[in-house]
């Protein structure tokens, strides 16, 4: 049974040791007519679930919020729903969290975000808590960061378009069809030709019509359960390796 403590007590908590406690950071962030909102808090605590079968991971709780939406990488904040915090809040929230685990004897620490405007912020707050407790150790991953090009050249037939237009695309919905097929709305996918990413400055305020209306940045099209899979076992796969290394008895 993997080990997510918002199904835990206090003793079966207090019982889990010397573990690698994952803290999953997600967006409430559209994802098209087709996925939901929680996408990117999905697809990292899906997987670390899994990792928690293989490894001495404890899942924690995790951050449904995470960092305003970008128009080039997330479809920006103008889509109805798409709720965000700042840059301080997130960076705050996490150091704060991971804190707070450490009181408790946790010093390994696994942080996993599904939303790339995160990253920065995460890294920060994972050098001002190591800075803090220097006998602590965070390993910071973006899932999509862990697929081979190899194996995206093989599931996509050399035409996989590249991260920066995959928003709400071709592997968010793949890997939500594997894990929540029941959230996917496939009758809602639309036919939408997908285009090669163009490099633009961001502009405050947001401009209108950065983004397709459907806020998919790519295509959907062409997703399977199957791609999925096969892609969160390898991302699995590869995180389990990593955590073996960083966290390796000394």
């Amino acid at each position: 049974m993997a080990n997510e403590m918002i199904r835990m007590t206090w003793p079966e908590f207090a019982a889990a040791g010397d573990c690698v406690v994952a803290l999953c950071v997600g967006s409430v962030e559209q994802h098209g007519p087709h996925l939901p909102f929680s996408t990117d808090l999905l697809i990292p605590y899906d997987l670390c679930l899994d990792l928690s079968d293989r490894c001495n991971l404890l899942v924690a709780p995790p951050v449904y919020y995470g960092y305003r939406s970008q128009p080039a990488t997330g479809g920006g904040m103008s889509f109805p729903g798409t709720t965000a915090v700042s840059a301080a809040t997130l960076m705050k929230l996490v150091e704060e969290i991971l804190a707070d685990f450490y009181r408790q004897g946790k010093k390994k620490f696994l942080v996993m975000s599904g939303h790339y405007e995160n990253s920065a912020f995460l890294s920060e707050s994972a050098y001002l808590f190591t800075a803090a407790h220097p006998d602590a150790k965070v390993m910071l991953v973006n899932w999509f960061e862990m697929v081979r090009q190899e194996t995206l050249d093989r599931l996509f037939d050399g035409k996989f378009p590249g991260w920066e237009v995959e928003h709400a695309s071709l592997t968010e919905t793949a890997l939500l069809m594997h894990y929540h097929p029941e959230l996917v709305r496939e009758d809602r996918i639309p036919l939408q030709e997908g285009k090669p990413f163009t490099p633009r400055p961001a502009v405050y305020p947001e401009p209108a019509g950065l983004v397709p209306p459907s806020g998919i940045l790519y295509t959907a099209n062409g997703a399977t359960a199957e791609i999925g899979r096969a892609m969160a076992q390898e991302i699995v796969e590869a995180i389990a390796g990593e955590i073996s290394r960083e966290f390796a008895p000394a």
